[in-house]
């Protein structure tokens, strides 16, 4: 390229093209040449340098960038037809793409430079294309149907697997109802609100394995209008080694050892009755009584609970040994409150919490129900602080935790009747903040929902410095390194079939997992409402300014042939004339 505003269509022929036309000049000036340095030798020389110049860039075709005035508007699904007549009608110019997911847009959009986006918006994997473009977008508003969604692909059994979104302007008497992977309906909720509704839907697991539950949109007479698929993967509970101690016997400590035993976790209990003297209850276990904290008897825990005033009356060592335990061991600790008023701060740990003058709790899942609270919330306490819902907190130290929570009397609940709601609590609390197995890494991905040949994206955190992963046991998936994180690869791959898919590290089959495929027409309101929002939000942040773009153009050959032939013309003529 000679100059950034032209360049020539074949450039690799300009060496070979350059020497021949040099050669040919050379020829030329040689026959022209009689001895005399006349007024006819130099106008020739010049004419026959043009001519041969005229055909050298005949044969090169050259181009020349030139400025993109086109413009376009992309059709999206869900586009309103009146708008676009209203367009065409503004600017008959206007040039019309049918946007199709995967499409290379780059190509058709080379001679635009201002473009219209109408409908829903493009994929989120094609937003791309769309970076240095000049882009306004003319949305359709999602009119009804669930617009948001979140549930949890993964659960463990015995776990209140929920179901939660919003539902946005539902016909009267609309009705949501959740089936098992038999069809039996195992929860429903009646739409009665005229403009958005949240609604809340909920399964007890009890077996594990892979399995598709379904939500159903029925109208007011009970037909089907929509049935959409929720892929779960139920894994067993884990079971784990709990030590609840207690300064005196209380009605929590009772409650909790008789939910920790049923869900099958070994459960010791210890009681101070008089002074050095233990009442120890033993469930799921080997009958170990456990007078004074040390690091062998620690060891084999998982989780410890204490009330406050158990954890206070622990003796320097056992202090030491414990908080040694949670640091390096990974156990989980804690602290049940048992004074009228929150203790934030015990001899371990000090959790920052505000007054908020609330007795009171409702939880997110539960609107209907009230809890009793202290008057406290908890305050930010940087990166260790984990909330666990809106009821309790935990405190990151080493590779254990420390907790606690602001509700009070949870067995209450037991008594009124609300078993799942007490079940949910505890299974939070106790998954939370006990001890945490440590694979050699773990696969995640960002898609909840998975659809047939589209991209589906995972990560993969390892600390190996080569590490592969098999799709469904058939071939290996490429991997690409993180820039910031360095335990993090990143992998994409294409499925082409519906159903459960696998990926699996090849050197660790232990690490695993599962995701289910479906085909494009399920959750169709769904996912035209998150790609509304993605779009929205990626055109806000974009180019508003002019976008000055330009493409090669190839120049019109037809004048360099005709200076070309008007050379040789006169050339031929003046020979003639001067041998006359």
């Amino acid at each position: 390229m000679w100059n950034s505003e032209i360049n020539f269509e074949h450039v690799e022929w300009v060496p070979a093209i350059s020497i021949s036309g040099f050669l040919l000049l050379v020829v030329f000036l040689w026959k022209e040449w009689k001895g005399v340095h006349n007024r006819s030798f130099y106008i020739n020389s010049f004419i026959g340098f043009i001519s041969i110049l005229s055909l050298g860039l005949l044969m090169l075709s050259p181009t020349m960038m030139k400025e993109v005035k086109g413009e376009a508007v992309l059709l999206t699904a869900g586009y309103a037809e009146e708008q676009l007549d209203s367009l065409y009608k503004s600017n008959g110019r206007l040039t019309t793409i049918n946007y199709t997911p995967g499409m290379d847009l780059l190509t058709q959009l080379d001679s635009v430079n201002q473009l219209l986006v109408m409908g829903y918006g493009i994929k989120d994997y094609d937003l791309w294309q769309l970076e240095r473009q000049q882009v306004e977008f003319i949305p359709t508003e999602i009119s009804e149907g669930i617009v948001k969604l979140d549930f949890t692909q993964n659960a463990m059994v015995g776990e209140d697997w929920t179901v939660e979104g919003l539902y946005r302007n539902p016909r009267e008497k609309t009705k949501l109802v959740l089936q098992g992977p038999g069809r039996e309906d195992l929860d429903s909720v009646l739409l009665t609100e005229r403009n958005s509704q949240n609604f809340s839907l909920k399964a007890n697991l009890k077996v594990k394995g892979k399995f598709v539950y379904k939500l159903q949109i029925k109208d007011s007479t009970g037909i089907v209008i929509e049935n959409e698929s929720l892929p779960l993967v139920v894994e067993a509970k884990k079971v784990l080694k709990i030590l609840l101690v207690n300064e005196f016997p209380s009605f929590e400590t009772k409650y909790l050892k008789n939910f920790l035993a049923e869900q099958g976790h070994e459960v010791v209990v210890k009681t101070k009755l008089t002074v050095q003297k233990y009442k120890f209850e033993y469930f799921n276990t080997d009958k170990v009584a456990i007078y004074a904290l040390n690091t062998d008897s620690l060891y084999e825990f998982d989780l410890i609970v204490f009330d406050d005033k158990s954890l206070n009356n622990l003796s320097r060592s056992e202090q030491s040994i414990l908080a040694k335990s949670v640091l390096e061991n990974g156990m989980g600790v804690f602290v049940q409150q048992t004074e009228d008023s929150f203790q934030g701060k015990n001899a371990l740990v000090e959790f920052e919490t505000i007054r908020d003058n609330q007795t009171t709790l409702q939880l997110t899942n539960w609107p209907k129900n009230t809890l009793e609270k202290f008057p406290v919330q908890y305050s930010d306490t940087g990166l260790l602080g984990i909330p666990i819902g809106n009821f309790a907190f935990s405190i990151k130290k080493g590779k254990g935790q420390y907790g606690s929570t602001i509700l009070k009397n949870t067995y209450q609940l037991i008594l009124d009747g609300n078993e799942s709601q007490y079940r949910e609590i505890w299974s939070r609390i106790i998954t939370e903040i006990s001890r945490k197995s440590e694979p050699s890494g773990f696969l995640k991905s960002s898609n909840d929902l998975a659809y047939l040949n589209e991209p589906y994206d995972f990560s993969f955190f390892t600390k190996d410095s080569s590490p592969m992963i098999v799709y469904k046991e058939l071939y290996q998936l490429p991997l690409i390194k993180d820039v910031v994180m360095v335990d993090e690869w990143h992998g994409t791959t294409y499925p082409k079939k519906m159903g459960w898919h696998s990926l699996v590290s090849e050197k660790d089959s232990s690490i695993y997992s599962n995701f289910y495929i479906m085909d494009g027409k399920e959750w169709n309101t769904l996912v035209n409402a998150r790609t509304l929002r993605s779009n929205k939000r990626f055109f806000s942040l974009s180019n508003s300014k002019p976008v000055i773009k330009k493409i090669p153009q190839i120049l019109d050959r037809i004048w360099f042939f005709m200076v070309f032939l008007l050379g040789m013309t006169y050339l031929w003529l003046e020979t003639k004339l001067r041998n006359l």
